[in-house]
């Protein structure tokens, strides 16, 4: 059985007490480190190389939003999901652009973390649905005409980015639209190069707010 690497940031210890107690119940998920601030998350993840950091939002000397933006721009490989009080549009939004695969809320259930830690490690995003709901509502009066990117995109690849938004993870879009995940999986390659983009979550972001999908249907 493969194990998962997890990286807890948070400055607040009852919470990374919390968490790591959680966690350490799951068989195929170790808790690697701690970290109390953002520049001391940056230097464990250096170090450490954990597959999957998990990042409050508000730290000491640097905030998780900046240090999601140095990990995932010197460590490509890191997933890293916000796990936060605060669904704040400007939070989420930063966070998705600079490469998160998650954001989370901390009242969030286990299941659902433990779900979104093993979804992150192999390539996917969990996005808590209040907070993607909120931020594709946000996104409504800002989409504007991209004539460019929908050009690019095929009407397979946007039925993908649609399913994409509603918080599928690749099976189950796989099961709606009648395909394979490999093939889910190579639409997603061909969608990220198209909109210039890495992850899953700036995917979301790209598509939205270029008025790529129709959030109306």
């Amino acid at each position: 059985m493969s194990e998962f690497k997890v990286l807890i940031a948070d400055d607040h210890a009852i919470v990374r007490e919390g968490l790591i107690a959680m966690l350490n119940l799951a068989d195929d998920i170790r808790v690697v480190g701690e970290a109390t601030n953002g520049l001391e998350v940056i230097e464990m993840t250096e170090k450490l190389r954990p597959d999957v950091v998990l990042m409050d939002i508000r730290m000491a000397k640097l905030d998780g939003i900046q240090a999601t933006r140095e990990i995932k721009t010197r460590f490509p490989e890191v997933n890293v999901i916000a796990l936060t009080n605060y669904d704040d549009d400007e939070y989420v939004f930063d966070c998705l652009k600079y490469g998160a695969s998650g954001y989370l809320l901390k009242d969030v259930s286990p299941e659902d973390l433990l779900q979104a830690i093993k979804s992150a490690a192999q390539g996917e995003s969990l996005i808590d649905p209040a907070v993607l709901n909120k931020v594709l509502t946000q996104f409504r009066h800002l989409a504007r005409d991209s004539s460019d990117h929908a050009d690019k995109l095929s009407p397979r690849e946007k039925e993908v980015l649609k399913a994409l938004t509603a918080g599928l993870s690749n099976k189950e879009i796989a099961r709606q639209l009648c395909i394979t995940e490999q093939t889910v999986k190579a639409h997603f390659s061909s969608i990220y190069r198209k909109l210039n983009v890495t992850t899953r979550s700036q995917a979301i972001v790209g598509a939205v707010k270029n008025g790529l999908v129709d959030l109306n249907r």
